[in-house]
Formats: structure tokens, sequence, C-alpha cells
């Protein structure tokens, strides 16, 4: 009885269990405030790089752009895309005119791209999926980027993972613009 009592006395290695049941818990809030700051850099990344390509469409300074071209353009603008073909690779582009009598759209596909399959870079998608509108037309436009979480065992990470095989998530982002006459 007098060793438990003695046992049950002893302040040492307090400090210890302190530590184990604090640090885990801010180094998880540090890593998911990390790891959502992250994620929101880069979404307005794309957005800004996605607008400044709409705004060189709207104003007709390309005269043929092809899908690939759309995705380079895009990705060259994306600072924190990596590298230019991975970029390229990781992103799908869906763009369809908007009925304007009706205002009837299709919806876009809530899919974006599965990167642990192999990708086609000459992929040139169907009309059905990118079609470029005529002129005074209306256009919508919706990019999906699949990008890695930095921290993938982050709660955080852990929410916005996208694709549960390969850990990836997807960065979404919708323009609406219009056909200048030309």
């Amino acid at each position: 009885m007098i060793r438990l009592h003695d046992f049950l006395r002893d302040e040492r290695g307090t400090a210890t269990i302190e530590f184990v049941l604090v640090v885990p818990v801010i180094t998880l809030i540090f890593f998911a405030s990390f790891e959502s700051s992250f994620f929101m850099i880069r979404h307005v990344m794309l957005e800004r790089s996605v607008d400044m390509v709409v705004r060189d469409i709207r104003l007709g300074n390309y005269s043929t752009l092809t899908h690939r071209q759309l995705k380079e353009e895009i990705c060259k603008n994306g600072v924190l895309f990596g590298p230019l073909s991975e970029c390229q690779k990781s992103m799908r582009i869906w763009m369809q005119p908007i009925n304007t009598a009706t205002f009837a759209m299709v919806a876009p596909p809530q899919s974006c791209v599965d990167r642990s399959q192999n990708i086609d870079p000459e992929f040139t998608p169907g009309v059905d999926q990118f079609k470029y509108g005529t002129d005074n037309e209306i256009m919508l436009m919706r990019i999906c980027v699949m990008e890695d979480p930095m921290f993938p065992t982050s709660v955080v990470a852990a929410g916005l993972t996208f694709n549960q095989t390969s850990g990836d998530y997807a960065l979404v982002t919708t323009s609406v613009f219009v056909n200048e006459p030309g």
C-alpha cells in the first residue's frame, strides 16, 4: 500500500505527459492551417490564371486557340502548378455556349482528371465537352485541376481528398464570358 501511495504522489515525468498530450494537437492544427492556406493560394492562382486567359480570349488576342494551347496558356500563367507538362496532364477544361433564348445550360461534368491512368497529351475533347462559341455568344467554362496535398495525413487534406485512390484534391473554377464580335 505504501508503494502505491508513493507511486501516485511521484511528480516526475508530468511535463512529459503534458508534452505527449498537447504537442500532437498543436502539430495537427499547424499542418491543417498550412494545408488549407496552400489550398487557398493554389485556388486563387488558378482563378487568376483563368481570368487572364479569358480576358485575352474576349479581346481577340488569340486568333485560333486549340484545347491544348488553352491548357498551356492557363498553366503558363499559374505560378504554383509545377512543371508545364504536369499541369496540363492534371487539368480538364469544359467549355460550352449558353443558349440565350432559353438560358438552358448543359451541366458541366463533375468528374476531373484521373491522374492514376495514362493521359494522352494530344487528347482533344468532343464537341459535347469543348466548343468555341460564335460572335456575341455567352460561354461557360469550367476548369478542374488535380493537385497533391502537402501533408496528406492532415485532417484538412483528408477532408479535401477528391480521389480516394490517388489522394489528390480538385481545384475547380468556373468562368462566364462573352465572345466579342470579330
